[in-house]
């Protein structure tokens, strides 16, 4: 029986991709290896990988984390911010899908996303 998944994306510095998802993304790391962290979303896990080869793919990379509504996805900004952390967008609805996010960029230049998928309830 699958339980949960995790997807792991590489990564060029461990120490700041712990850092970014601890402190600025406030995620909890539930695995920590030499090459390997793993981090817990409140029902998902997703983990990042230093290969030692100095390459991401990183086009159409984006790690989106699904909020409770759109006062979240707000509060979550306001909470970025406040670290002194400039997010790559202020909070909006996508032009051509039922999404209220914004994004901002990890260590790695990942796209990471706070959204609120209009219509569905997310674990």
């Amino acid at each position: 029986m699958i339980t949960s998944c995790i997807a792991f994306y590489p990564c060029l510095d461990l120490s700041a991709t712990e850092a970014f998802y601890t402190q600025v993304i406030g995620l909890r790391t539930v695995f920590a290896s030499d090459t390997v962290r793993i981090f817990y979303a409140n029902g998902g896990s997703f983990g990042f990988v230093a290969y030692g080869d100095g390459e991401i793919p990183h086009r159409h990379l984006c790690l989106s984390l699904n909020c409770t509504n759109r006062a979240d996805v707000d509060a979550e900004y306001r909470r970025i911010l406040a670290l002194g952390v400039q997010p790559q967008s202020i909070p909006a609805q996508h032009p051509s899908q039922p999404v209220y996010s914004f994004f901002l960029e990890d260590p790695n230049g990942y796209t990471v996303e706070f959204q609120k998928i209009e219509g569905i309830s997310l674990p």
